[in-house]
């Protein structure tokens, strides 16, 4: 009884290896493989700013797109910033921030290194000119950076690269 449990597991694992080797094999070389393991790890970051850092349910879809992991980074970046911590205003940068319009992420690749990024946006309603947020974020590395602008000064946070800087200053 024994044997025959060992000779089915045994089958099963041949059976399923030989089905991932397949799979890699059939592959083309420009990593389409992995590329979709990145879309699956992408998957739960691609949604509004708003939506990532909020556990209230979307009011549209009625899903919750909450990240703590992110937000916790968020809060980091921001609470890292000069700029906000000199600023005078009673109301929270991080909620006047999520005030405004912001779009779905664009992935975008950074020529230098190769590593994919969300870049999100936020601003202040009505303020977006004189008060806005670029993020990049990798999912893969938990990494975020950004760019705050706030009342004509500009500070990049999280220590981003020249190349990461070279991506927070293009417009969304």
């Amino acid at each position: 009884m024994i044997k025959k449990h060992r000779l089915a597991a045994l089958l099963i694992a041949g059976a399923v290896g030989a089905a991932c080797l397949n799979a890699i094999a059939d592959a083309p070389r420009t990593g389409q493989l992995a590329a979709s393991v990145s879309a699956a790890a992408l998957q739960p970051y691609r949604t509004q700013l708003f939506n990532l850092l909020s556990k209230d349910a979307n009011i549209v879809d009625g899903k919750t797109y909450y990240q703590a992991g992110f937000a916790k980074q968020f809060d980091a970046l921001l609470a890292s910033s000069s700029l906000a911590k000199a600023d005078k205003i009673r109301v929270p940068l991080k909620k006047r921030l999520l005030s405004g319009p912001a779009p779905e992420p664009a992935l975008q690749t950074d020529p230098a290194t190769g590593a994919q990024w969300l870049v999100y946006s936020a601003c202040q309603a009505h303020r977006c000119d004189e008060i806005a947020l670029r993020l990049l974020y990798d999912p893969a590395a938990r990494r975020m950076v950004g760019k705050l602008n706030l009342e004509k000064q500009t500070e990049f946070l999280g220590a981003p690269s020249a190349g990461e800087q070279r991506l927070l200053g293009q417009q969304p």
